[in-house]
């Protein structure tokens, strides 16, 4: 009996410990190096972004339709299969978008709508989500794609930040729009801090606390320092060389598109998985992938974003170029299981699969729960 407490009490110390080592992986800066920026001069509006990964990552384009249905998910139900202990998020998707996204469809990673409105992640260690039982609570890459189906504005997005709560994995997050205005968006300590205007005088955002990046960039020359710049030493933090390319741009040296992917190549030091523009003025959106360097782009006013079409996908690493707006599929359950399923792959062997047996649930539940959300949205236009 003495034996079999102290195998249980060692089986949860190992359960804890495992779930300890998840969450410090996913809210490691170094662990996910990732970079995004608003370049705007004139006519200029683009919004770009690396997503840094030490492994492959699977990913989906997405176009999302307006007019459906939704009712939200946090991240406690996904691990536990259990009813969140606060209310819910439900609306009806305003805007058509497009969105790249990690596990599959209605879970981005950031992206664009066809109100001009961006919004994109960055790992940040020291973020800590505030707590309010009284107020809806929805898993953060949902409320991403709640931001997109609903908004057209900045202000609009810093709003919602006081109308719900978030949970899951330790993010801020940057977001821009049509008209030029731009916000960082962090949770320290339980609040939201909130830079824009005069108090983001760099539109840009990596792995560290804004307030931080700033204070670093004031001690080089052109900033408010002595220090020199050079963007061939790395030794310098990537925010000071996005900072210094954004007010070098001479449009009449290089396109936006061309100097945008010359601001994501100078930032990249290995790692980079995904790296895209988003026009906000044109709804373009260009990419390319490290397992697929050719340049592709879509034009979101291409698609019909009516809601009485399927929704289309297509796999983000496809080796294709150019216009690839003819080689989105349909939406199908499979195809969106396969890309979760490809997901848990690459998490399997950082131990997150463990943490997820911990939860209570099993690998398959929880794949199952994020692959099949999609077939609890509908059509209401």
């Amino acid at each position: 009996m003495i034996q079999r407490r102290i195998l249980t009490r060692m089986k949860k110390q190992i359960s804890i410990i495992v779930a300890i080592c998840v969450i410090l992986l996913l809210s490691s800066n170094d662990a996910f190096p990732c970079q995004t920026f608003m370049l705007k001069k004139g006519d200029i509006l683009i919004a770009g972004h690396n997503l840094g990964m030490p492994m492959h990552i699977p990913g989906v384009m997405v176009i999302n339709k307006r007019g459906v249905l939704k009712k939200g998910i946090t991240w406690y139900e996904i691990l536990s299969g259990k009813l969140s202990p606060t209310p819910l998020v439900t609306w009806v998707s305003k805007y058509g978008s497009l969105t790249f996204n990690p596990f599959c469809r209605d879970f981005p990673d950031g992206g664009m709508n066809e109100a001009g409105l961006f919004i994109e992640e960055m790992t940040l260690g020291e973020t800590k989500f505030p707590e309010d039982h009284s107020k809806p609570k929805i898993f953060m890459m949902q409320w991403m794609q709640y931001v997109l189906d609903n908004f057209e504005t900045v202000d609009q997005v810093i709003q919602s930040t006081s109308e719900m709560t978030l949970d899951g994995w330790a993010w801020h997050f940057f977001s821009a729009d049509r008209k030029g205005n731009a916000a960082v968006i962090e949770f320290l300590d339980g609040k939201a801090v909130i830079y824009k205007g005069k108090d983001l005088p760099v539109a840009a955002l990596c792995n560290t606390k804004y307030e931080e990046e700033i204070k670093n960039l004031k001690t080089f020359e052109g900033f408010g320092g002595k220090k020199s710049i050079s963007l061939k030493d790395h030794t310098i933090a990537r925010f000071i060389h996005i900072a210094y390319m954004l007010r070098n741009y001479t449009p009449t040296k290089d396109s936006a598109i061309e100097y945008g992917f010359k601001i994501l190549h100078q930032l990249d030091r290995g790692g980079t998985q995904w790296s895209f523009l988003c026009d906000l003025k044109h709804l373009k959106a260009y990419i390319r992938t490290a397992k697929s360097e050719e340049i592709r782009y879509v034009n979101l006013k291409s698609f019909d974003l009516s809601c009485n079409t399927p929704v289309k996908m297509l796999d983000i690493h496809a080796d294709l170029s150019g216009n690839v707006e003819k080689n989105f599929q349909d939406y199908t359950l499979e195809t969106n299981r396969n890309f979760v399923v490809q997901s848990f792959k690459v998490l399997e062997s950082r131990g997150f699969i463990d943490f997820v047996q911990s939860q209570g649930s099993t690998v398959n539940q929880v794949i199952e729960r994020i692959a099949s959300y999609s077939e609890t949205t509908t059509c209401r236009k």
